[in-house]
């Protein structure tokens, strides 16, 4: 599992992101080990291709508001698609935790007041 630490920019970037977004409403400290399977997308009656197109969109919307609202640039050589993609393949995975679902993030961009990692 990623470190969960609120001094991390992706944490909290995440974090927040997922509380603005209704998907997560617990406190910053109990929410890195929480799985992405129990996040207000997820539906345990959901097939497969839906699961897939509601990842897809709350990805959008994360990168949205990591980049218009939070200030975030993409990693050197990270393009959207590439970010989209690691996004997606996390949430579609449950036993990913939003823990990870920050390390994803901040593999891929550049948080404000963070230096790039390239």
């Amino acid at each position: 599992m990623a470190i969960w630490n609120p001094s991390k920019r992706a944490c909290t970037t995440v974090w927040s992101t997922l509380r603005v977004l209704d998907q997560n409403d617990g406190p910053f400290s109990m929410s890195g080990d929480i799985k992405v399977s129990e996040l207000t997308y997820w539906s345990a009656g959901s097939t497969v291709k839906m699961r897939q197109l509601q990842a897809n969109s709350l990805a959008n919307q994360m990168d949205n508001i990591f980049r218009e609202i939070r200030g975030a640039k993409y990693e050197e050589g990270v393009s959207r698609e590439k970010a989209l993609q690691d996004i997606v393949s996390t949430l579609m995975d449950e036993e990913k935790t939003i823990s990870d679902l920050a390390e994803v993030a901040d593999a891929n961009y550049i948080f404000w007041g963070e230096e790039s990692a390239g």
